[in-house]
């Protein structure tokens, strides 16, 4: 892995750092990462490079592809009779989205009429944040919201992540740090097979029932200026036999995004059914591992007797002067395609 650090004069590269950790993640604003170095507190070089409350600008590239461009925001130093390393993190440039709310001078928090891109377009350029739109997902960006308001302690990527939800826009970033609007792509050819030919350290299945319902139903109510209400309700195939209902409210867009307000939040609760798989390498069978991508499995020790496809949400880089590993943290891809999704187990016998 190769870091470089950017003072805003010139870029230097960390040749020498251990503790390393990266993880990249598909359904979020940024991508986060940590490491240790060795800090001479009469190094010139060093000074400027850690220098507190800069937020100094980092890359991470590996094989010679860049896989995160960000900000520097924490220094860890310590002294001891031993020899210390500062700990070192940040995220990619849009993680400031999490962190804050929206400006006073960008008031007021009403933005009636507008579309998506339009008031992304006004939060963003306060941040100086580069906005990509996937031609996916341009018409969705293009259409104006009836009603929308944020709340003053909001922060904006959950206002924006809200809107974006009620028509089916994903919003990620990319190894530019760029924030991204688009679709996941699970029609993609799968990049893995696992059918036991390839070398895992440990591979694991979990079944989260509790945060998931039979049926979820999603009202909208009329409001004063004459929108309609509205009503649409899915069903969660993963819990077939025990009533389990989840009732929400709509509260932004028209009764036409009532039906994707529904399959959104049936799609977060997908997430119960995770796949982590570990490997004691970064590259798996020369492939650099990357979120947005899919994978199939069959493992019958994890109850995966037949073949499923996966999508990758979040790969974790670790490592240090003596081991590397990688983690994929994999879900369904409905979680993301917006299609109907199929009980995975059927089929199975039981005897």
């Amino acid at each position: 892995m190769i870091l470089k650090i950017n003072d805003r004069i010139r870029t230097r590269t960390v040749k020498f750092f251990s503790d390393f950790d990266l993880t990249l993640r598909y359904d979020a604003v940024a991508s986060g990462f940590g490491f240790k170095m060795y800090f001479d507190p009469d190094n010139l070089e060093h000074k400027e490079m850690l220098c507190i409350g800069h937020d100094h600008i980092a890359t991470l590239e590996h094989e010679g592809q860049l896989l995160l461009t960000g900000y520097i925001m924490s220094q860890g130093f310590n002294d001891s009779k031993e020899t210390e390393l500062v700990g070192i993190s940040g995220y990619s440039f849009p993680g400031i989205l999490e962190d804050c709310q929206i400006p006073v001078e960008l008031y007021p928090l009403q933005y009636d009429g507008l579309t998506l891109r339009e008031i992304s377009q006004k939060l963003l350029s306060y941040f100086r944040i580069t906005m990509v739109v996937d031609p996916s997902v341009s018409a969705e960006m293009d259409k104006a919201y009836e009603k929308t308001t944020a709340e003053p302690t909001q922060t904006i990527k959950e206002y924006l992540a809200s809107l974006a939800g009620q028509r089916n826009i994903v919003i990620t970033h990319n190894e530019k740090g760029h924030l991204v609007y688009t679709k996941a792509k699970t029609n993609r050819k799968p990049i893995l097979d696992y059918n036991g030919e390839i070398p895992f350290t440990n591979m694991a299945l979990d079944f989260g029932g509790q945060d998931m319902h039979s049926t979820i139903t999603v009202i909208k109510q009329a409001d004063s200026k004459g929108g309609n209400a509205g009503e649409a309700t899915v069903t969660n195939p993963f819990v077939p036999f025990v009533r389990r209902p989840r009732v929400a409210t709509q509260s932004s867009g028209d009764d036409n995004d009532t039906l994707e307000v529904a399959k959104n939040i049936l799609a977060d609760e997908l997430r119960g059914l995770k796949l982590t798989i570990t490997s004691d390498r970064w590259d798996v069978n020369g492939v650099i591992v990357k979120p947005n991508n899919l994978i199939t499995v069959k493992n019958p020790r994890i109850y995966l007797y037949k073949k499923a496809t996966w999508f990758i949400e979040q790969v974790d880089y670790k490592g240090d002067e003596k081991n590397q590993t990688l983690t994929m943290t994999c879900c369904l891809p409905e979680v993301y395609s917006a299609a109907e999704p199929t009980y995975l187990f059927k089929g199975i016998n039981m005897h």
